[in-house]
């Protein structure tokens, strides 16, 4: 009889291990999307003032820079920064461009930022 009053214990500790290791998990995986969503938000927010600088600058020339950098200091003061410091990735295929942030999404995925359809993703 005794076997089973400590054989009924340690099923509990294993039970509550169990369950200490899946909120850990639990914690892990929030703790990514919440990363994640805020870095989305700080990434839109800048890329704005990029597409904004953007807009202008085809205004003016009637076509866009090649180079984010050719829009300082007439278009924009400075570059803005993705969350993380790195600069914006930016890609022009014609009259249309992509800005791209590395690692916001998860922090293993871009966001961009796509001209054509005027919309985040990622």
């Amino acid at each position: 009889m005794a076997q089973d009053k400590n054989s009924g214990g340690a099923g509990q500790i294993i039970a509550l291990v169990v369950i200490a290791v899946i909120l850990g998990i639990g914690y892990v995986a929030l703790d990514f999307y919440s990363d994640g969503e805020k870095n989305k938000a700080i990434a839109e927010s800048r890329g704005m003032q990029v597409v904004q600088a953007l807009s202008r600058h085809k205004l003016e020339t009637n076509t866009y820079p090649d180079a984010l950098d050719k829009l300082v200091p007439k278009f924009v003061d400075a570059l803005p920064k993705c969350p993380g410091s790195d600069a914006f990735a930016f890609k022009l295929n014609g009259n249309d461009y992509t800005l791209s942030c590395q690692n916001i999404v998860f922090k293993t995925q871009p966001y961009s930022y796509d001209s054509r359809t005027r919309g985040w993703q990622g």
